[in-house]
């Protein structure tokens, strides 16, 4: 199986921006807690006003916000059609709209540890690194990144583990977003046939 990252699409012009999910800890929705939050709709502000699209990141955190065509466009991923196990979709009201179930916040709770090594060039945060000692062993940036797909388990979603920003999907994932012809994603794959930046 191969797979890809997902990126938010920053090329489309007078795209609208997205402000962080107001009155909770916005980190909690890149790294959740075994005993997350109760189901709810969230909020959220629009920093600059524009063209809405379908997937977006949101906040300081970029937390992945997707739109009512891309949710029903992965129904049928195991990781969707059996919540609270992978990743969640709660509802999102996204400031001055009108529409209820319009707009999902997608929290992704599996993270994987797959990188394929021996591929990869990267740099690791260190014991005694003088900003981030609390991450040493996680990985600060990579240069290039390649996903061990044995390693991945065959999941479809997922986040990199020691690496929490890089959301991960399959080709699978990736085909089903194509083909509903979505706006404000892109993929860049993780195979090793180029060099991936994240």
């Amino acid at each position: 199986m191969k797979y890809y990252l997902l990126r938010e699409d920053m090329q489309i012009p007078q795209c609208r921006y997205l402000g962080e999910i107001k009155h909770c800890n916005n980190w909690l929705f890149i790294d959740p807690p075994v005993v997350y939050m109760e189901p709810c709709t969230y909020t959220l502000d629009v920093i600059n006003e524009g063209v809405s699209v379908d997937f977006s990141l949101a906040g300081y955190t970029s937390v992945p916000v997707l739109s009512n065509k891309a949710r029903d466009a992965l129904i049928g991923i195991p990781e969707v059609d059996e919540p609270y196990r992978n990743m969640v979709l709660e509802p999102v009201t996204v400031a001055g709209e009108q529409f209820f179930n319009h707009y999902y916040v997608m929290i992704v709770e599996t993270q994987l540890d797959c990188v394929d090594e021996a591929r990869s060039d990267f740099e690791k945060y260190e014991i005694n690194d003088p900003v981030r000692p609390d991450r040493a062993g996680e990985y600060r940036v990579f240069l290039n990144l390649v996903i061990d797909p044995d390693k991945a388990q065959g999941k479809h979603i997922f986040r990199l583990g020691k690496h929490l920003g890089a959301l991960t999907v399959s080709e699978q994932v990736k085909h089903r977003l194509e083909r509903a012809g979505l706006a404000g994603m892109l993929f860049e794959g993780v195979n090793g046939e180029s060099r991936v930046v994240c």
